[in-house]
C-alpha cells in the first residue's frame, strides 16, 4: 500500500514536470517566434520608411528642378517666337503684339507655378501679365477679388507723363477694374534686365519683386537682334507652398539654399521675424501728407547679408533696421517699398542717380548728398583676427590686409587713420570674415554685433573678436536713415516718428534681434542652420545621399542635392528630419502587430495546455501507471 502511494506521488511529480517542461518549451517558442516576427519585420519596416523619405525627398527635389528646367526652356522657346512685339502701333515705336498676350496667359495656364511673363523694352517701357492664380500670397498683395484673374501692367509715358497702369481681368480677359499711378518706374535700371544674355536663359539671384514687393527669381533672355528683354517670374511664396504641401513636410524641415547657404525658400515658418511692436500713429501736418502722397512709394535700400541688421531672406527684407523703417511707415502712413539684390556699393549708385529715396543703415561720415535722420542704433566695432595671430594694435596690421564690406563710408576714414594697411573691400561680412578664416586676409573691421552674428550663423571656427582696440572709439558707431536730396521734409516726418517710438517697442526689437541666441531664433531664418548642409558644397560625394546625423543629441536623417546643375553658382535642396519621425509609423503597425499576435497566443494557451498537454500526458501517465502495477 505504500509502495502504491509512493508511485503514485512519483506519477504525479513527473506528471506536473513534464507538464511544466510542455509549458516552458510552448512559452519559449511563442516567445521566440514573436520576437524573430518583431525583428525581422522591424527591420523591413525600417528600410521600407527609409526608403520612403528617400522617395520623398527625391522626387521633391526632381519637381523643383523641373521647373527649374521648365522656366529656362520656356524663356528660351518663347524668345525665338517671331511675333512677340511689333513696330505697328502708331503711338510706339515698338510695343506688344496683339497676341502675345493670349500667348502669355496659355503658357502660365499650362504651369501655375509661373507668376508673371513680361517685356522690358530698351526704352525702360513695361508690359506684364501676372498671373493670380499661382498663390493666394500673389493676390492679396496686389487687392485682386476673387473674380480676377489677370493683371496687366503697364509702365510707360515720358518725365512727369509717366505712369504705371494695373488692369484686372477674368479668366476670358474681361476687364474688371484698372487703376494708375505715377511712376518713375525704368526696367533698364533693375536687376532682371541688365543681367540678361543673348544665348541662354539668366536665372537671377533672388530679389523683390518691385511691383509686388515679393521675393522671387526671374529668368530672362534677351529678344534676337535687340536690347528688348524677355522675363519670366517664379516668386518664392510659390515654392514655399509646395514645400509645405509634401508628405514629410510636418515633421522635417525642407530648404532651398544657395552655394553661400542663404535660403531661398522653406517650409519653416518664422512669424516672430515678421512681428512689429505696437507703435501710436502719429499726426502729421497737411503740407506733410502732401509731400507723402507727392512722392507715391519711398523706396528704401535693403542689403542682403548685414544680418542681423539689414539683410534678406530669399529676397524678403528682414533686420533691426528694416523693422524700425516699418514702423516708421505704420505710424506715418509712408508707403514703404523696399529694393534688394545689389551690393551695397551698388544701392549706393542708385541712391546717388535718384532711384532711391532712402540709403540705410549709414554712419554719420556718409552724411554728404542728402539728410541724415537721427540715430537708429550704437553699435560699437569690432576687429576680427585668427586665433592665433598675436593681433592687439593697429600697428601690428601695417603690411597686412585688412578686408571691409565695399562702399562703406568709414573706409576713407579707416585708410587716413592706417596709411600703411592694405584694405581690401569685398562685397559682404560673410565674404570677410572667410576671407580671414582661411588666411587670405589678416583681420576684418566690422560692427561688433554683425561680426559675432557671422561667426555663429555660418559655425566658422579659429576666429578671435575685439572690442577694445583704442582707435575703434574714434570710428563713428550711429547708424542712421540718409535721404536723398530734394526730400529733405521725408528726413524730418522720419525723425518725428523716431522720437515717437516706445520705449517698449525699442526694448522689443533689440531682443529680437540682438539677443545671443539669435543663432537658435531669427538669426537662423538667414542662412541654412545646419553645418553640414553649408558644407555641402564642398563635399559633392556627400550629395544625394541618405545620411544620419546626430543634432543635439538627436538622430535625423538628411538627404541634400543639387536641384539646379545649369546654374552657375548651383542651388541646393535638403531635407531634414528626425529618424524617429521616419521610423514613427512603420514601427507603430509593428508594435500594434506583435502585441496581437502575443494576447492571441496567451488567449490560446490555456486552450493548447489543456487539450494538447495536460490530457494527452494525463493519459500517457495513467497507461504508464497501470502497466506498473501488473
Amino acid at each position: 500500500m505504500v509502495w502504491n502511494d509512493d508511485a503514485g506521488r512519483s506519477n504525479l511529480r513527473a506528471r506536473q514536470l513534464l507538464s511544466l517542461v510542455v509549458i516552458m518549451v510552448t512559452l519559449l517558442t511563442a516567445l521566440l517566434s514573436v520576437s524573430l516576427h518583431y525583428y525581422f519585420s522591424r527591420q523591413l519596416a525600417v528600410e521600407s520608411a527609409e526608403d520612403k523619405y528617400r522617395l520623398t525627398a527625391t522626387a521633391t527635389r526632381d519637381y523643383l528642378a523641373n521647373i527649374d528646367g521648365k522656366a529656362s526652356e520656356t524663356v528660351r522657346v518663347l524668345t525665338r517666337f517671331p511675333s512677340l512685339i511689333t513696330s505697328s502701333d502708331p503711338q510706339r515705336d515698338v510695343w506688344v503684339h496683339k497676341d502675345t498676350l493670349a500667348l502669355f496667359a496659355e503658357v502660365m495656364r499650362a504651369t501655375p507655378l509661373f507668376y508673371a511673363l513680361y517685356i522690358g523694352f530698351d526704352n525702360g517701357d513695361l508690359f506684364e501679365l501676372v498671373n493670380l492664380n499661382c498663390s493666394d500670397a500673389v493676390r492679396r498683395q496686389l487687392n485682386a477679388t476673387p473674380s480676377d484673374r489677370w493683371v496687366v501692367i503697364r509702365v510707360e509715358g515720358e518725365g512727369e507723363q509717366r505712369q504705371r497702369h494695373f488692369d484686372f481681368y477674368s479668366d476670358a480677359f474681361e476687364l474688371n477694374f484698372s487703376r494708375s499711378e505715377v511712376s518713375d518706374y525704368d526696367v533698364r535700371e533693375r536687376l532682371w534686365y541688365t543681367s540678361a544674355g543673348t544665348s541662354e536663359a539668366v536665372k537671377t539671384p533672388a530679389y523683390l519683386f518691385q511691383h509686388l514687393q515679393a521675393p522671387g527669381q526671374s529668368f530672362v533672355m534677351k529678344l534676337p537682334g535687340s536690347e528688348h528683354v524677355l522675363g519670366l517670374d517664379i516668386t518664392f511664396s510659390t515654392m514655399t507652398a509646395h514645400l509645405r504641401a509634401q508628405a514629410l513636410s510636418a515633421e522635417g524641415e525642407l530648404f532651398l539654399f544657395q552655394e553661400n547657404g542663404e535660403l531661398l525658400a522653406s517650409n519653416v515658418r518664422d512669424e516672430q521675424a515678421r512681428k512689429l511692436p505696437f507703435s501710436p500713429r502719429i499726426a502729421l501736418t497737411a503740407e506733410q501728407r502732401s509731400f507723402l502722397n507727392s512722392m507715391g512709394s519711398i523706396r528704401a535700400s535693403n542689403e542682403t547679408d548685414w544680418a542681423p541688421i539689414d539683410f534678406a531672406v530669399a529676397g524678403e527684407p528682414h533686420g533691426y533696421s528694416v523693422d524700425i523703417l516699418r514702423l516708421v511707415s505704420s505710424m506715418t502712413g509712408m508707403p514703404l517699398a523696399f529694393v534688394n539684390g545689389y551690393t551695397w556699393g551698388q544701392l549706393a549708385e542708385q541712391f546717388d542717380r535718384g532711384e532711391i529715396e532712402i540709403l540705410q543703415p549709414v554712419g554719420p561720415s556718409n552724411a554728404s548728398g542728402g539728410s541724415l535722420t537721427l540715430p537708429i542704433v550704437d553699435l560699437p566695432f569690432a576687429l576680427v583676427t585668427r586665433s592665433e595671430d598675436d593681433i592687439d594694435s593697429f600697428e601690428q596690421l601695417n603690411g597686412k590686409r585688412l578686408v571691409m564690406i565695399s562702399g562703406w563710408s568709414v573706409i576713407p576714414q579707416v585708410r587716413a587713420m592706417f596709411p600703411h594697411i592694405e584694405v581690401l573691400e569685398v562685397a559682404d561680412a560673410r565674404t570677410a570674415l572667410l576671407k580671414v578664416s582661411r588666411g587670405e586676409a589678416d583681420a576684418t573691421l566690422d560692427t561688433a554685433l554683425i561680426l559675432g552674428q557671422g561667426i555663429r550663423q555660418y559655425y566658422l571656427t579659429g576666429l578671435k573678436m575685439d572690442t577694445s582696440l583704442a582707435p575703434l572709439a574714434d570710428l563713428p558707431t550711429t547708424l542712421h536713415f540718409k535721404v536723398r536730396p530734394g526730400a529733405e521734409p521725408l528726413a524730418q516726418i522720419i525723425d518725428q516718428a523716431l522720437v515717437k517710438i516706445p520705449a517698449e517697442a525699442i526694448n522689443e526689437l533689440r531682443n529680437k534681434w540682438f539677443s545671443a541666441n539669435t543663432k537658435s531664433g531669427v538669426g537662423r531664418m538667414s542662412v541654412v542652420p545646419y553645418k553640414h548642409l553649408q558644407e555641402l558644397p564642398q563635399q559633392p560625394l556627400q550629395q544625394n545621399l541618405v545620411s544620419q546625423v546626430t543634432l543635439n543629441g538627436e538622430a535625423y536623417f538628411s538627404f541634400a542635392s543639387v536641384f539646379t546643375r545649369d546654374q552657375t553658382p548651383p542651388e541646393y535642396f535638403a531635407l531634414m528630419i528626425p529618424a524617429k519621425k521616419v521610423y514613427e509609423r512603420a514601427l507603430h503597425e509593428l508594435s500594434v502587430s506583435a502585441m496581437v499576435i502575443t494576447i492571441v497566443w496567451l488567449l490560446l494557451m490555456p486552450l493548447v495546455l489543456i487539450f494538447l498537454v495536460m490530457r494527452p500526458v494525463k493519459k500517457l501517465m495513467q497507461k504508464h501507471s497501470g502497466s506498473s502495477s501488473r
